[in-house]
């Protein structure tokens, strides 16, 4: 199986977090903004996550950036 260049995630708008269900880290960081807290919620409004599963580290990192830069403002 060929790998895919990373770099090709560079040229994607707006850049997918989820390749499978087509979620974009500004879909993620909306539904934050907009009352999601846990990465289950998230999971739950976008379907980010519940295909194969490699985004759950990128998905819960965004979910706690989000949080901790809503708690500092």
């Amino acid at each position: 199986m060929n790998e895919i260049d990373p770099k090709v995630f560079q040229w994607m708008r707006p850049p997918m977090v989820c390749l499978c269900r087509h979620v974009s880290a500004e879909r993620l960081r909306s539904e934050i903004r907009h009352g999601a807290t846990t990465f289950e919620q998230l999971q739950e409004k976008t379907s980010c996550s519940t295909v194969c599963g490699t985004c759950e580290g990128r998905v819960r990192e965004i979910l706690r950036t989000e949080i901790e830069a809503m708690r500092r403002s």
